[in-house]
């Protein structure tokens, strides 16, 4: 009797290479941000109301935070299972996960997820990508996917390849929120002055960590088609340069 076949081994999200790109880069911010990556939740004991509207959730303050500035309605992460995709040391998992259920955070650096466990709450669980067997076991658990400052940096291949990796994980009728670059000049100021780190979401990804990528809306259209996602609404915000966007799994 012919033994079963083997399922062939997953291949992994990240490379040995992106790994330590991607330390490397945590290693540069926490030389600069030490004092609040490495404050744990711990030292935010008020628990301001998350409003309904998501554009006023950009401005909630918690603790030292001067501003949120994540995207996302209230009724989508109290008391519900939230996700982020490169949430790094786990800024804003730290201060999500205590209004969540649960909080699962994903990101390529494995030193920036050991500071985010140092950091956080019990409810809150952070894995690798490459993880597949932990991830695998939480799959359609995710009500709500959020980020900041991450679409932002994401070109075609790389946003396709993370919500191909993020899919399985949702909840059918899950919610995603996305914070894309949208160049607003007329109320560019400081850091989105910067034009040459704008790039097309077409072209490669660019070696340098900051470049950002400008999404139109048709860009949005072209990222999640033939995937099981339906875009509810675009939002265009020009103080934080941003085009939101609100999806659903279907």
């Amino acid at each position: 009797m012919d033994a079963p076949a083997k399922t062939p081994p997953r291949e992994p999200f990240s490379s040995d290479a992106e790994i330590e790109r991607w330390d490397r880069e945590w290693l540069n911010y926490l030389l600069q941000e030490y004092p609040q990556q490495l404050r744990p939740y711990t030292t935010y004991p008020d628990r301001p109301a998350l409003p309904e509207d998501p554009v006023q959730m950009l401005d909630v303050s918690m603790g030292t935070w001067s501003r949120m500035l994540f995207y996302a309605s209230g009724s989508s992460i109290r008391d519900k299972s939230v996700m982020e995709f490169g949430c790094g040391c786990g800024n804003l998992g730290k201060l999500v996960a205590c209004y969540a259920r649960h909080y699962l955070g994903i990101d390529c650096s494995p030193l920036a997820l050991s500071i985010a466990r140092l950091v956080s709450p019990p409810n809150a669980v952070y894995l690798h990508p490459n993880q597949a067997e932990e991830l695998d076991r939480l799959a359609g658990t995710v009500d709500t996917l959020i980020s900041r400052f991450f679409w932002i940096h994401q070109n075609f291949e790389t946003g396709r390849r993370v919500l191909k990796a993020v899919e399985p994980l949702l909840k059918r009728g899950g919610l995603l929120y996305f914070d894309f670059f949208w160049p607003n000049p007329r109320e560019a100021v400081g850091f989105w002055q910067t034009v040459d780190r704008v790039r097309s979401p077409d072209g490669p990804l660019d070696d340098e960590p900051s470049a950002m990528y400008a999404y139109s809306e048709a860009d949005v259209d072209r990222l999640l088609h033939d995937l099981p996602f339906r875009i509810l609404r675009q939002q265009e915000h020009g103080p934080t340069q941003r085009r939101y966007v609100l999806a659903h799994k279907i």
